[in-house]
C-alpha cells in the first residue's frame, strides 16, 4: 500500500472516529438536557388543599399528583404529560384551574422530583401506564371518559400510552414525530446521519400508529420551537386524527390562549 493510500485510509479512519464521538457526545448532552429540566425543576411554593399526592406500587416509588372537584365522583379525567420541566404538582396546580370540570392527573417521572428509579425511555413509558393503570382502578373515576392530554415534550409519552390503553380521547399540543425534531429545534444536525446516534427516541409517529381514540392536534403559524409543518405531518399517522392551527401562538403561548382552551374542552365532550 503506498503512503499516500495509507494517508488517505488514516483520515477516513480519523473521520468516522471524531464523527462517532460528536455523534454519541451530542446525544447523551441533549438526552441529559431534556431529562435535567424535569430533574431540577422547583415545585411550587403554592399550597392547594384540593391537590392530593398519589403514590404508586407496593413500594410506593411512583408519585403523582391529583386534583378533583370530588373525589367520590369524578365524570371527567384528564391523565396531563407536561412539556419540559412540567412537573406533576406544578402542572396539576396550574392547569387544574384552567379545566375545573376535570379531575386533573399528572405524573413525575422515575428519577425526578419523589418518584424513584432512573428516568429514561423505558422507564417514563412504564410511568405513563401505570398512572393509567392507578386512575383507571379508583372506585369513583368513570373509565368510559378518561382523556390523555399531551404538550410539547410530553406529547410522545401521551401517544405511547393511548397506544397501549382505552382513552376517550387523545389531545396533543405542538407535538413532534421524534426526538430528532426537539433536538434540530435547538441545533439543527440532528437529520441523518448524527440521527443514528439518538438513543431514548420517543418515536411518536411509531406509536401512532396503534392509537384508536379520536385524536385532536393543536399547532399554530407562530411556533418556531415546533413548527406547524410537523403536527401536519404527524397526524398522517394515525388513524383517527384532526388538526386545528391557531394563528400568532408562540410555543408558550397556548395555555394563554383561551380559543385552545374551548378548543380543547369542547373536543373532549363531544
Amino acid at each position: 500500500m503506498g503512503k499516500n493510500m495509507k494517508l488517505t485510509l488514516i483520515i477516513f479512519i480519523g473521520l468516522v472516529v471524531l464523527f462517532t464521538v460528536c455523534g454519541i457526545a451530542f446525544n447523551l448532552i441533549f438526552r441529559h438536557i431534556s431529562y435535567s429540566f424535569y430533574k431540577n425543576a422547583e415545585r411550587s411554593n403554592v399550597a392547594n388543599e384540593s391537590i392530593q399526592k398519589i403514590k404508586m406500587g407496593e413500594a410506593e416509588d411512583l408519585v403523582g399528583y391529583i386534583r378533583s372537584n370530588d373525589y367520590t365522583k369524578a365524570d371527567k379525567t384528564i391523565l396531563y404529560f407536561g412539556g419540559s420541566g412540567e412537573i406533576a404538582y406544578n402542572a396539576v396546580l396550574k392547569y387544574g384551574d384552567i379545566f375545573k370540570d376535570f379531575t386533573f392527573v399528572s405524573v413525575d417521572y422515575p428519577g425526578s422530583q419523589e418518584s424513584k428509579g432512573s428516568m429514561n425511555l423505558d422507564s417514563m413509558k412504564e410511568a405513563a401506564v401505570r398512572l393509567y393503570d392507578y386512575i383507571h382502578d379508583l372506585d369513583y373515576v368513570d373509565t368510559d371518559k378518561i382523556y390523555v392530554v399531551g404538550y410539547s415534550y410530553g406529547t410522545g409519552i401521551a401517544t405511547y400510552l393511548a397506544s397501549q390503553r382505552d382513552c376517550s380521547k387523545l389531545v396533543l399540543v405542538a407535538p413532534y414525530r421524534d426526538v430528532t425534531d426537539l433536538y434540530n429545534a435547538i441545533i439543527p444536525v440532528f437529520n441523518s446521519p448524527f440521527g443514528w446516534f439518538i438513543t431514548d427516541n420517543i418515536n411518536t409517529k411509531e406509536y401512532a400508529k396503534s392509537v384508536t381514540a379520536k385524536t385532536l392536534i393543536v399547532t399554530s403559524d407562530s411556533d418556531t420551537t415546533i413548527k406547524s409543518s410537523i403536527p401536519y405531518s404527524l397526524a398522517e399517522y394515525f388513524s383517527h386524527a384532526s388538526v386545528s392551527e391557531f394563528t400568532g401562538l408562540k410555543h408558550e403561548e397556548y395555555w394563554l390562549n383561551q380559543a385552545v382552551v374551548s378548543k380543547i374542552m369542547d373536543f373532549c365532550e363531544s
